[in-house]
């Protein structure tokens, strides 16, 4: 990497800190044909079935395979992948994908229909002697919904759905949505997540835990050889060490930075921050069932007294947007409208407070004690403190957040976060606010509101609306209704993940490495 600032020039913009280099790279680390990335930690295990949340995993499986679809965050709809084609029958309920045909994994096992049946019975067949303990990928699928799996001919593989879903083809673009190479499976069984083998731009040379894997260019992949021949995913937890190894030269790309940190870094030669859409939400779930929440217009006046520029301004440096409603300006359904929805105003939240007799009411606000929960907590507290609620915050490690999250007798009010696992706007209505959701039952509590019946039906008729556009409309209705006849969340803001890139690499993926996912097929030397 070409870079003017020197290690003792870093530690001065740092306030005087000196951090050595953490990293201890092979020797090809800097050759000029090797990407070095920045992962939070590594455990070295890729098994699909059983991915639940981002991490350190998902970066590797994201770079070293692929499945039937995939959405790349730049463009809204899904694009062929593994499939090159696919055809929807008219009910809405069979889809049939077309296999590129030539594919191999990257064992050299062939890819037909066949084996791709075997990678989705595996989800479903709890007598699979391979599959995991836990798995979580049929439900994520469809679950229920999903009749069956077949392969009409070599080449063609068949889902066929109970009821019309067109949320299926983003949702096969999941991590968990992988193909996973037969041969593998058949080697490896259960193991098969120590022994990845998968058909993405890159394959798995080495792993070390704890410490980096190397992938290597794959010559067989469907939208060719990338660029880059070596992919170094080097564990660097530490932000400062980051910063200090994007100055040395010694990391390319990383999306750990802290939103704090990002000004110092573009101020640094050779380094650039990539501007990502906003595709991470993050809202205040309120519990329906406690007794002062239970009056909507109390619920209207928790969305009024956030101050969402102070959570722009204090909690992310400037970095994020401000809200509409569910879904976020970079998505299908959002509509400039929905701003209203999100508005705040101190005034009128007290108004409403005022006629509802619940100026003073008392409310516990959890949330977790570590990143930036601590700083949206305080700004949260003191917004509505100021509208005339009596707001307690506690600060809880991750393990006891979730159990009292999932438990709608332990909190009043909490912090949600949703990112884009895909683009697709039902990501986040059907798994949050369905009736048939964890999160319905126990997070907002909300499957007790009588309009929890008519916002089912809605969810159902945007999946049955095969037509993007038509879909999108639905979508933004969706938004409305649930804003104006339930308000079970108040949005509080819209951000990103700094993407930090040196000057040496250009093609990365911003928007997908701004939500968590890592489409590296693109990057290539900037000369």
């Amino acid at each position: 990497m070409n870079t003017s600032i020197t290690r003792r020039q870093f530690a001065a913009l740092m306030g005087g800190t000196t951090v050595a280099s953490t990293l201890s790279l092979p020797a090809f680390a800097q050759d000029g044909k090797t990407l070095v990335f920045a992962l939070p930690g590594l455990v070295g295990n890729f098994e699909p079935h059983t991915w639940v949340g981002f991490g350190d995993t998902v970066h590797v499986m994201d770079t070293v395979a692929r499945g039937l679809t995939h959405m790349d965050f730049d463009n809204p709809l899904p694009q062929p992948a593994v499939a090159e084609s696919w055809t929807i029958s008219d009910d809405g309920t069979v889809y049939d994908f077309t296999i590129r045909p030539g594919l191999t994994f990257h064992d050299d096992t062939p890819i037909d229909a066949a084996a791709v049946k075997r990678t989705f019975d595996r989800m479903f067949d709890e007598t699979d002697p391979t599959r995991p303990d836990a798995s979580f990928a049929a439900d994520n699928l469809g679950g229920a919904n999903v009749k069956g799996f077949d392969t009409p001919d070599d080449m063609t593989f068949r889902i066929m759905l109970n009821a019309p879903d067109a949320a299926i083809l983003g949702r096969l673009t999941r991590p968990d949505m992988i193909i996973i190479s037969p041969t593998a499976l058949e080697q490896h069984g259960k193991e098969i997540g120590l022994n990845f083998v998968s058909c993405g731009p890159y394959k798995i040379s080495s792993v070390t835990p704890n410490e980096r894997a190397v992938l290597e260019a794959f010559d067989n992949f469907y939208g060719g050889k990338p660029a880059i021949e070596r992919v170094v995913m080097q564990v660097i937890p530490e932000p400062v060490a980051q910063m200090t190894s994007l100055a040395s030269g010694d990391l390319d790309v990383t999306n750990l930075i802290p939103h704090s940190n990002v000004d110092r870094l573009e101020a640094m030669p050779g380094i650039r921050i990539e501007q990502s859409a906003a595709f991470i939400s993050l809202t205040l779930a309120m519990n329906v069932e406690v007794e002062a929440l239970s009056n909507i217009n109390v619920r209207r006046a928790v969305s009024l007294a956030v101050d969402r520029q102070a959570i722009i301004d204090e909690v992310f440096f400037g970095k994020a947007e401000m809200p509409g409603y569910i879904t976020p300006a970079a998505e299908q359904g959002y509509a400039p409208e929905h701003m209203e929805l999100s508005r705040s105003d101190t005034e009128a939240a007290r108004a409403l407070l005022e006629e509802a007799g619940a100026v003073g009411t008392e409310l516990t606000l959890i949330s977790e004690n570590q990143g930036f929960w601590p700083r949206l907590g305080q700004v949260v507290e003191r917004s509505l403190n100021e509208a005339g609620f009596v707001v307690t915050v506690e600060y809880l490690d991750t393990g006891t957040f979730n159990a009292q999250l999932f438990d709608k007798t332990a909190h009043e009010l909490a912090f949600v976060q949703r990112s884009a696992f895909f683009p697709d706007p039902d990501g986040r209505f059907s798994p949050l606010y369905g009736s048939s959701t964890s999160a319905a039952q126990e997070i907002t509590a909300q499957t007790s509101l009588p309009e929890q019946a008519e916002l089912d039906a809605r969810i159902a008729a945007a999946n049955a609306e095969s037509d993007p556009e038509a879909r999108g409309r639905l979508y933004v209705e969706l938004n409305t209704f649930m804003a104006e006849q339930m308000m079970p969340v108040a949005a509080l803001v819209n951000t990103f993940l700094p993407v930090a890139v040196s000057d040496d690499i250009q093609g990365v993926n911003a928007n997908a490495l701004g939500t968590y996912r890592t489409f590296l097929e693109n990057a290539a030397p900037a000369n």
